[in-house]
C-alpha cells in the first residue's frame, strides 16, 4: 500500500483541477465580451482590424481550451501540477496581451476613452479575477497587460477628467490584484484545513484501530502463554472454576502433563531448542486433545488440560495414552527428531473430587506416580496416592531429627571382579527405618532432603559413614576396595560439593583414591558449577563413576568432554540381557566403547546366575547385584568380604563346588 502524497502536493493538484474546471467558462465569457466590443465599435474602427483581433483572440482561447481538454484526458495534472499551472498563466498572459493590443488599436482610432470600451475592459478584467479565484497567477497575467495600457492611455491624456479616471483605474487594479491574492490565500488555507481535518480523522481512526488491536493483544496476553499460544495458568484456573460452577455432576477429566527429558534437552542444546520443543509439544497437545479441550501451559515444561467426559467424548485414559505416544518424539524445524517423552497424571470430576484444589492435587499426585514408575507413561488417580502424600509430609517433617539421631545410615553392597571374585568396592546405599512408616526408599529420602534444603546434610552423613567404612576396610587389609557414594544431580551447584568431600577425606585421614562418586551426566551439564566440581574432584584423586549409563540422553556424545574412571551400566539393560538380543548387542557396544576410552565398566542389578555368566562371557569386568549380596551394615559387610575372599580363593583352587558365586551367598547367610 503506497503512502499518501504530502499535503502541499495534494493541494497543488486540487488547485490545478479547480482551475481547469473553470477555464471553459472563462474562455466563453472572454469570447462573448470580445464579440460585444467588436459590435459596439464596428462602425468606428476598420473592419479588417476588428476581425483580425477577434480571430487572434479566438485562436488563443480555442488553443487554451483544446490544451485543457488534452490535460484532462491524461494524468499530467496529477504528475506535474506545477507545469500545468505555469501553462495556464502563460495562456492567460497571451490572452491579456491580445486585449492590450485591441486597446492600443482602439486608442489609435480615438475610441479608447468611450464608455463602452471602459465597460468592456472592466467587465472582462473583473470576470477574470472572479473566475480565477483558485489561482492568482492566471488572473494577474490576464489583467495586468490591458489595465496597464488603459491606465497609461488615461495618464497620457492631460485633461483633469482623464487623470481622475487614471487614478481610479490604478485603485481598481490594486483592488483586483488584492482580491486575486486574497482569494488564492483563502482557497489554499481552506484546502489545507480540509486536508488536516481529514488527516486528523484518519489518524484518530488509525489510533482507534491500534488501540482496539492493543486491547485485544493485552487481553490475549493476559490469558495466553506468549511462547506456545496455549492458555496460561490464570485462564486455566478460570476455565476450571467455570466447569465447576454449574451445580450437578458435570463430568470432565483433569490431565497434567510433564515433559520427561526437557531439562536435559535444554541443558545440552540450549534454550532456543528448548523453546522449539515446548511449541511443538503445545501444538501436538492441541491436535491430540481436540478443540473442545482447554489446553494450558502452566510454566516450564508443565502442561495441563481440561477434557470433556460427556457421552460421545473420548475416554480420558485413551487420550492420556495418545499424549504419551504423541510426545515420545518431537520434531525440530531442522528436521531432527528428539526423544522427549512425557508423563501424564489423570483425575476425574466428580469421581476424584468436587473442588478445584482437590482435583488439581489428585491430578498432580497421579503425575508424580507416573514419573516415579519410570516416566513416559500415564497413571490415573487412586486413593492410595493420597496416602503417599501424607507419607511424604511425614518424611520431610522427620528427616532433620533422623539426621541428628543417626537413624539415617549407609549400608554397603559389594562390587566384585568377574574373573577373580574379589571385592573391588562397595556401593554406599541410604537406609532409613522410620518408626511409623518402616523402611524409607532412598529416592523418597533424597526428595525430602531437597524439599527441606537438607541435601548437603544428607550427603555429608552418607559420605562420612562411607569414609568410616573405607577406614575399616583399610584396617582389615582390603586396601583395594573403593567405597562409592551416589550424588544426586540436584546437588551440583547447590553447595560446594568438592570442598565438602575434601574436608571429610582430611578429617578421616583417607587418600582420595579410597572414595568414588557416582554421578549422572545430567549432574555435570545441568550447570557450570557441576563441571567445576568434577574437575576439582578428579584433580584431588577421587574416582568418578558415570551412573545410569545407557538411559541418559545422548550419553555417548556427552561423555567426550567428561573426566571419569568408570561406567555403571543401568540395571534396565541387565534385566533383559538374557532374553533380549538387542540389549546384548548394546552391552557389547558399551563394553567396546569403554575399552576404547580406557575406562572400567560395572554392571549393576545382576540378579541371576544366567545374567552373571553371560556378562562374564561378554567380558564385563565387574558386577554388583542381589545375586551376590544385598546392601549390608558396615560390620556385616566386613564379615562378608572376609568370607567371600576365602571362598574366591578356594574356588580358584578348585575346592568350592559350583563356583565362588554360589558359595559367596552361603557366606552371607552365615554372616
Amino acid at each position: 500500500m503506497t503512502a499518501p502524497p504530502p499535503v502541499d502536493v495534494s493541494i497543488e493538484r486540487d488547485q490545478v483541477s479547480d482551475v481547469l474546471r473553470g477555464v471553459n467558462a472563462t474562455l466563453v465569457a472572454n469570447l462573448f465580451v470580445s464579440c460585444s466590443l467588436a459590435g459596439m465599435v464596428w462602425h468606428l474602427v476598420p473592419h479588417a482590424q476588428i476581425l483580425g483581433l477577434l480571430a487572434l483572440n479566438a485562436g488563443i482561447n480555442v488553443g487554451r481550451g483544446l490544451l485543457v481538454r488534452v490535460w484532462l484526458r491524461t494524468d499530467l495534472p496529477l504528475a506535474a501540477p506545477g507545469r500545468v499551472l505555469t501553462s495556464c498563466w502563460i495562456g492567460a498572459l497571451l490572452s491579456g496581451l491580445c486585449w492590450a493590443a485591441a486597446l492600443v488599436g482602439l486608442a489609435y482610432h480615438g475610441q479608447a476613452y468611450t464608455i463602452s470600451t471602459g465597460l468592456a475592459f472592466l467587465s472582462v478584467n473583473a470576470g477574470a479575477i472572479i473566475q480565477n479565484k483558485f489561482a492568482r497567477a492566471p488572473a494577474v497575467a490576464f489583467v495586468l497587460p490591458n489595465l496597464t495600457i488603459l491606465i497609461l492611455l488615461f495618464l497620457l491624456d492631460r485633461s483633469f477628467g482623464a487623470q481622475i479616471v487614471a487614478v481610479n483605474l490604478i485603485l481598481l487594479t490594486a483592488l483586483l490584484l488584492h482580491c486575486a491574492n486574497e482569494q488564492e490565500r483563502h482557497y489554499l488555507r481552506t484546502k489545507r484545513l480540509t486536508y488536516e481535518a481529514v488527516a486528523l480523522t484518519e489518524s484518530l481512526k488509525a489510533a482507534n484501530v491500534a488501540a482496539g488491536h492493543a486491547m485485544r493483544c493485552l487481553a490475549h496476553s493476559a490469558t495466553h502463554d506468549p511462547l506456545t499460544g496455549l492458555v496460561n495458568r490464570a485462564a486455566y484456573r478460570e476455565a476450571f472454576e467455570a466447569r465447576l460452577a454449574p451445580p450437578g455432576t458435570t463430568a470432565f477429566w483433569i490431565m497434567m502433563i510433564d515433559l520427561d527429558r526437557f531439562k536435559r534437552i535444554n541443558d545440552r542444546f540450549g534454550h532456543g531448542v528448548g523453546d522449539t520443543i515446548l511449541v511443538e509439544a503445545g501444538t501436538k497437545l492441541r491436535r491430540i486433545l481436540g478443540p473442545n479441550s482447554v489446553v494450558a501451559r502452566l510454566g516450564g515444561d508443565e502442561f495441563a488440560a481440561l477434557i470433556s467426559a460427556g457421552p460421545g467424548d473420548p475416554e480420558g485414559e485413551c487420550l492420556a495414552q495418545a499424549v504419551v505416544s504423541g510426545l515420545e518424539s518431537l520434531l525440530l524445524p531442522s528436521g531432527q527428531t528428539l526423544q522427549a517423552g512425557a508423563s501424564v497424571g489423570l483425575a476425574h470430576h466428580p469421581r476424584d473430587g468436587r473442588t478445584r484444589m482437590d482435583l488439581q492435587i489428585h491430578a498432580d499426585l497421579a503425575l508424580y506416580a507416573a514419573k516415579a514408575e519410570g516416566r513416559s507413561t500415564w497413571r490415573p488417580f487412586h486413593e492410595a496416592m493420597a496416602a503417599r502424600v501424607t507419607a511424604r509430609h511425614v518424611i520431610e517433617r522427620d528427616l532433620p531429627e533422623a539426621l541428628e539421631s543417626g537413624a539415617i545410615q549407609a549400608w554397603f553392597q559389594p562390587q566384585l571382579d568377574c574373573n577373580t571374585g574379589r571385592v573391588i568396592g562397595f556401593d554406599a546405599l541410604l537406609r532409613w527405618e522410620h518408626p511409623a512408616l518402616g523402611w524409607i526408599s532412598p529416592p523418597d529420602a533424597i526428595a525430602a532432603a531437597a524439599a527441606t534444603r537438607r541435601s548437603q546434610d544428607l550427603t555429608r552423613t552418607i559420605l562420612r559413614q562411607s569414609c568410616r567404612m573405607a577406614q575399616l576396610l583399610e584396617g582389615g587389609g582390603h586396601d583395594a576396595a573403593v567405597v562409592s557414594v551416589n550424588v544426586s544431580p540436584t546437588e551440583f551447584g547447590a553447595y560446594p560439593l568438592a570442598e565438602m568431600v575434601a574436608a571429610e577425606l582430611a578429617a578421616h585421614r583417607l587418600s582420595a583414591t579410597r572414595i568414588a562418586l557416582e554421578i549422572t551426566e545430567e549432574a555435570v551439564y545441568s550447570n557450570e558449577r557441576g563441571g567445576k566440581d568434577v574437575d576439582a574432584l578428579v584433580d584431588m584423586g577421587v574416582g568418578i563413576i558415570v551412573d545410569d549409563f545407557g538411559v541418559a540422553y545422548s550419553s555417548i556424545g556427552s561423555l567426550r568432554d567428561l573426566r571419569f574412571d568408570s561406567l555403571k551400566v543401568d540395571r534396565s539393560f541387565i534385566q533383559r540381557i538374557v532374553d533380549t538380543p538387542q540389549d546384548r548387542v548394546l552391552l557389547e557396544a558399551i563394553l567396546a566403547f569403554a575399552r576404547t576410552l580406557g575406562v572400567k565398566v560395572l554392571a549393576e542389578g545382576v540378579e541371576t546366575r544366567a545374567q552373571f555368566q553371560l556378562l562374564r562371557q561378554l567380558g564385563c569386568p565387574a558386577v554388583q547385584g542381589y545375586h551376590f549380596a544385598r546392601a549390608m551394615p558396615p560390620r556385616q559387610a566386613l564379615a562378608w568380604i572376609t568370607g567371600n575372599d576365602l571362598v574366591a580363593r578356594l574356588a580358584r583352587q578348585g575346592w568350592a563346588a559350583g563356583g565362588w558365586t554360589i558359595a559367596a551367598r552361603r557366606v552371607v547367610a552365615a554372616a
